[in-house]
């Protein structure tokens, strides 16, 4: 399954996010930050990639913080690596 991530500056602006889309009661999965993302605190939300924009404008309305969004990329050999995203 493909996914994008969005990455925060601090866990409390995680947090205020998770809030914000769960007060909206809209679907959404807070989880560690994968080791190979440098940016950020060490949690981000999980979407799938075709609600990454649409996440993006809702926590900006909100004055959520964010650091760097990233999308899921699996590699041919199987490994899956996380690369910027354009979609901020």
């Amino acid at each position: 399954m493909d996914e994008a991530i969005i990455c925060f500056e601090s866990t409390s602006q995680a947090i205020m996010a998770e809030q914000a889309f769960l007060e909206r009661k809209l679907d959404v999965r807070v989880m560690p930050k994968p080791s190979s993302i440098k940016a950020g605190c060490g949690f981000c939300l999980r979407f799938m990639p075709e609600a990454l924009e649409q996440a993006v404008a809702f926590l900006s309305e909100c004055g959520v913080n964010i650091t760097e969004t990233y999308r899921m990329v699996k590699e041919p050999d199987g490994t899956v690596s996380y690369l910027m995203s354009n979609k901020q």
